[in-house]
Parts: structure tokens; C-alpha cells; sequence
């Protein structure tokens, strides 16, 4: 799991993007000589040397991510849900590991990004802004996505919602949390408009991400 590791020290360790980049020092000749480059690889013996560390490639730039969801919970029901995750993109590649991360905060390491979600079901609707991170890994001892977000959400209950009647507004923080593309959302509704029907909601939702 080093490479999962390396995302974030390169979004942490990062410029800001935009940024202007300091000037070079100038040479000290009492300085001691750098050490010598790495030999070029043989065309003819492409075998990397296992003596040598692996090789980690990272690329970073602003980027935007969807994701899907199903799952089933409260007050929505059985629901599909779309994420996007705007900010910081991070491609961190080792020998045998791959990480493709989104970092959506409103910070400059992180292009001032934002997570908006979208979610429909058979009991209500939602609408959720919030701030997130979200990795795709692909490595010999880990596959799948890891993601957590931390929004404000927007309820709407219409059909047939789970612990409160339909036609009711319920507003609140939710928390998301997402391990092997398994996810789980926990939250506090306070309904806003609509009569009838519970005043406060626990909201809550088990899912898994396509």
C-alpha cells in the first residue's frame, strides 16, 4: 500500500495549482556534488533491478470525478445515487500498484473542490453539497475504492419513505463512508416544511458503488 500512501503526501506536499515555482538556488562551488543520475535502462534487458527502489510516477491536476451508487435506506427507500467530486486530481503508478484519487476540498492543494450528490429512490429525492475524497486502488493486497464525504443534505419524501410520510422537507448532515465499493451514510434530519410526520430523522443508508 505504498503507492495509496504516496496520494496523499503528493496532494498534501503539492503547490498550489496556478502557483509560481521559486527560482533554482544558485551554485556553490564548496557544495558537495550531487549524486549521480540513475543508468538509463537497457533496451535489451528491460528486467527492472530488484536492488534498485521501485520507480513511482505521480501526476497531479484539477479534475472532475462521477460516481454511481445503489443502496437502500432511510427516509429514501431503494435509491440510486450520482456523486461528483471536483478538485484535485492524483495518478500515483508503482511496478505493480495504481491509485486514482480525488481530493474535494475547498482548499488551494486541493483546486478549491466540492462533492454534489444526487439522489432518487422510492420514498424521496436528496440533494447534498459537501466536501469529500475519492480513490480508485489497484494493488496486489487491495482492490477496490475507498471514499468518505461530509455533506449538507436536502430531503424531499415522496412514494413510499421509510420512518415518515411523503410530501415532507427534511435538511441536515450526513456522513459517508465507503470501504471495498461497500458504503454506509449516517446522518440527522430536521424536517423544514410539511405537515405531520417525524420532526427529526435519523438518516441512514447502506450502498454499494459501481
Amino acid at each position: 500500500m505504498r503507492v495509496a500512501a504516496a496520494v496523499f503526501a503528493a496532494i498534501l506536499c503539492a503547490a498550489p495549482l496556478g502557483a509560481s515555482q521559486e527560482p533554482p538556488a544558485p551554485y556553490d562551488p564548496a557544495a558537495p556534488p550531487a549524486a549521480p543520475a540513475a543508468p538509463p535502462v537497457d533496451p535489451a534487458n528491460p528486467a527492472p533491478d530488484p536492488s534498485l527502489p521501485a520507480r513511482t510516477d505521480v501526476t497531479l491536476d484539477r479534475k472532475t470525478q462521477l460516481v454511481a451508487d445503489i443502496g437502500f435506506g432511510g427516509p429514501l427507500g431503494a435509491t440510486l445515487r450520482v456523486d461528483l467530486l471536483h478538485g484535485l486530481g492524483a495518478d500515483v503508478r508503482e511496478t505493480n500498484e495504481r491509485v486514482r484519487a480525488v481530493c474535494a476540498l475547498p482548499l488551494p492543494h486541493c483546486a478549491r473542490g466540492f462533492l454534489l450528490g444526487v439522489e432518487a429512490g422510492s420514498g424521496g429525492g436528496k440533494l447534498s453539497l459537501g466536501v469529500g475524497a475519492n480513490a480508485k486502488v489497484d494493488s496486489d493486497d487491495f482492490r477496490g475504492t475507498v471514499g468518505v464525504g461530509l455533506q449538507l443534505s436536502l430531503a424531499r419524501t415522496w412514494g413510499s419513505p421509510v420512518g415518515t410520510i411523503q410530501g415532507l422537507s427534511y435538511l441536515g448532515p450526513e456522513l459517508q463512508l465507503y470501504v471495498l465499493r461497500f458504503g454506509i451514510t449516517l446522518g440527522a434530519l430536521w424536517r423544514v416544511s410539511g405537515p405531520g410526520g417525524a420532526s427529526v430523522l435519523f438518516s441512514w443508508g447502506l450502498g454499494f458503488r459501481l
